[in-house]
């Protein structure tokens, strides 16, 4: 990606391109933040049932694991106080952090539910000082580095910030209010995530930022757009292709 400066301080690499209009303000800023990865251990019957019913539990768990893999390392260059892989289940430490380098702080997911998670998740970045909280879903690895840069920045105006997905879900939540509680009241794993999410938003009376739509890679039609996604980045020559991804799914291709 090209170096990005915006008024956050936030940047994917590099140096930046000017010098900090914000002086030490901006730097203040750029302590405060915490971006967070949720990833579960890739075993095979355990994640991605519907990539599973495609491609077989075996490979579906080897794509998940090259998601990860592929996400941990483009953003292990975001210049945040603190990057966080918020590892599941309990006892899966070892093995999710073999998936990341030391950039990457391991952190155990707390609670039997997504929601349960990212509230546990959020009162841990509070503590610990923290003020502009970024948290990642893992089930897409082409989810592009500006829109990250971009919710930390909204979060200098907004309350909250989401990414929505195409399937009505979410890719991407932030906060910088501490009302972690906006995660809880409704089935993460149910229809109409985003929409529930902005309910509760404008319950709370929150203010809201939103970054672009993007794509989840749950099932038959989101690999689908992935692998064509996946292609038309290497025709470009695109910097932000997942490389471990798309040669994993070409090596698949080539053995059915």
């Amino acid at each position: 990606m090209d170096q990005v400066w915006r008024l956050s301080g936030l940047r994917l690499g590099g140096v930046p391109a000017r010098r900090d209009p914000g002086g030490a303000g901006a730097r203040w800023r750029l302590l405060s933040t915490l971006f967070a990865l949720l990833a579960r251990e890739p075993r095979a019957g355990r994640v991605k049932p519907g990539l599973a019913e495609v491609l077989g539990a075996p490979a579906a768990a080897k794509v998940y694991r090259s998601f990860v893999m592929d996400l941990c390392e483009r953003f292990s260059a975001l210049s945040v106080r603190s990057r966080v892989l918020a590892y599941a289940p309990r006892g899966a430490r070892k093995s999710v952090g073999l998936l990341a380098s030391r950039h990457w702080r391991l952190v155990q997911q707390q609670g039997a539910s997504r929601g349960q998670a990212l509230v546990a998740l959020a009162e841990y970045a509070f503590r610990t000082g923290h003020r502009r909280l970024v948290f990642c879903l893992t089930d897409c690895p082409t989810v592009p580095d500006a829109f990250v840069i971009e919710a930390f920045d909204r979060l200098l105006v907004s309350d909250v910030v989401l990414g929505p997905t195409v399937e009505g879900g979410v890719y991407l939540a932030g906060l910088s209010l501490e009302r972690p509680e906006l995660f809880q009241g409704f089935d993460w794993d149910g229809p109409g995530v985003f929409e529930a999410l902005v309910d509760r938003a404008e319950a709370f009376g929150l203010i809201l930022g939103l970054v672009p739509h993007w794509y989840e890679v749950n099932d038959a039609a989101g690999l689908a757009l992935l692998e064509s996604h996946l292609r038309a980045l290497a025709v470009a020559g695109s910097e932000g292709l997942p490389k471990r991804t798309a040669s994993l799914l070409a090596r698949l291709r080539q053995t059915e």
